[in-house]
C-alpha cells in the first residue's frame, strides 16, 4: 500500500470524524433554538391568558342631605340603599350631611343653625363623623341608613351600633370634639359650592350633575344606570 494511499485514507477519516462532530453541533443548536421558540411561545401567550379584568365603570353618587329630613329618610332606605345592594360594584357612594343649615363661624370655632331645630345639627355632626370613621363603603352606608331610619330617636347611634360592627368610640369622641364641626363645616362648603345652588333636601349629583333631580328622586336605579357607556348586568336582570 502506498504512502499517497495512507494519506488520502486518513484525510478520509479525520475528514469523516469533523463531519459528525459538526452534525451534534448542528442538531444540538436546533433542539435548543425548538426549546427557546416554545418558551417564548408560552410567555407570550401567559400574560393574554392571564389578563387582568379591567376595573368596573362607576358612577360618583354624591348625597347631599339632613339627619332629620323625612324625605332625606324616605330616599336612603328607599332609593339609595337598594340601588347600592345591586350596584355596589360599580357606584361610588358619598354621603353629605347639611342641607339647608347655616354655619356660623365663631372665635373657638363654629356654631350651627338647621332647617330642623338643633337636634338636627347634632345629628348632623353624628352623620359626619360616622362617615368619617367608617371607611367601608358598605358599612358606612348600613349604618348611616340604620341612624336615619328612626333619626328622632337620641339613642339610635348606639342601638345601630349593636347591630352593625363600627368603632362606636371614636364616632362618639369626634361628635363630642370641635373635629365634628369641622366636618360638618367641610360639608357646609361643598353643599354651598353646588351650582345650581340647593333649592330641595335631599338632592342627588351624577357624576357631578345635578339634573334630573325628579327622576332621580322617583327611580335612583334606573338613573344610574342610564349613566354607562357599557351597561352593567345588574341593570338588565
Amino acid at each position: 500500500m502506498g504512502l499517497g494511499f495512507r494519506w488520502r485514507l486518513v484525510f478520509l477519516l479525520l475528514l469523516g470524524l469533523l463531519l459528525w462532530q459538526t452534525s451534534k453541533i448542528w442538531l444540538a443548536f436546533l433542539q435548543d433554538g425548538a426549546a427557546t421558540t416554545e418558551l417564548q411561545g408560552d410567555q407570550a401567550v401567559t400574560p393574554f391568558s392571564e389578563k387582568e379584568a379591567p376595573p368596573p365603570e362607576k358612577v360618583h353618587v354624591a348625597v347631599y342631605y339632613e339627619a332629620l329630613c323625612p324625605d332625606s329618610r324616605s330616599f336612603v332606605l328607599k332609593q339609595l340603599s337598594p340601588t347600592y345592594r345591586k350596584l355596589s360594584a360599580n357606584v361610588n357612594i358619598e354621603l353629605v350631611p347639611y342641607g339647608k343649615a347655616k354655619t356660623i363661624k365663631v372665635d373657638d370655632g363654629y356654631q350651627f343653625r338647621c332647617q330642623h331645630g338643633p337636634m338636627e345639627c347634632q345629628a348632623n355632626i353624628a352623620h359626619a363623623c360616622s362617615i368619617d370613621v367608617i371607611k367601608d363603603p358598605s358599612v358606612q352606608l348600613e349604618f348611616v341608613a340604620c341612624m336615619i331610619e328612626n333619626n328622632i330617636d337620641p339613642g339610635i347611634m348606639d342601638t345601630c351600633a349593636k347591630r352593625i360592627s363600627v368603632d362606636l368610640t371614636s364616632i362618639k369622641k369626634c361628635t363630642n370634639a370641635e373635629r365634628g364641626k369641622i366636618l360638618l363645616a367641610k360639608y357646609g362648603d361643598m353643599t354651598n359650592s353646588l351650582v345650581p345652588r340647593v333649592s330641595f333636601i335631599p338632592t342627588i349629583t351624577l357624576n357631578g350633575s345635578s339634573e334630573h333631580q325628579v327622576r332621580i328622586l322617583k327611580n335612583l336605579l334606573k338613573e344610574v344606570c342610564l349613566q354607562f357607556k357599557v351597561t352593567p348586568k345588574e341593570c338588565v336582570s
